[in-house]
């Protein structure tokens, strides 16, 4: 009987701490552009409108380590990035001019990790 309590405690101890970790932990949400309607298909991504600021935008985030991984594919862009919810990454990427003047369109969801990684 003794052992089992030993058991329980060494076991559970763990798993209650890192439970009231996560509980304060901000959220993962993941946000897919794609081009907006003030798209140039004549100009390459460099020189259209507000892309500068767009870049200049993103760059910001990741010194504040909210974006956690950016990556494109086909002509989507990803981001996953870190907000207290689904209300506040929408606010905080909106916060981006390009996407205020159209240039973009952003879809934002909430992203839940199954399986927990390292992309280096």
């Amino acid at each position: 009987m003794k052992s089992l309590l030993i058991f329980l405690i060494v076991t559970c101890i763990p798993f209650l701490m890192f439970s009231q970790e996560d509980e304060h932990a901000e959220a993962h949400f993941i946000a897919l552009y794609t081009v907006g309607e003030s798209w140039d298909t004549e100009k390459q991504p460099g020189e259209q409108t507000y892309f500068k600021e767009h870049s200049e935008f993103l760059s910001k985030l990741r010194k504040e380590k909210k974006i956690i991984l950016g990556s494109r594919y086909s002509d989507t862009g990803m981001l996953i990035l870190k907000a207290d919810s689904l209300e506040a990454a929408k606010k905080i990427l909106h916060q981006d001019i390009a996407l205020q003047k159209k240039l973009f369109n952003v879809v934002v969801y909430p992203f839940n990790t199954f399986y927990k990684g390292c992309i280096e």
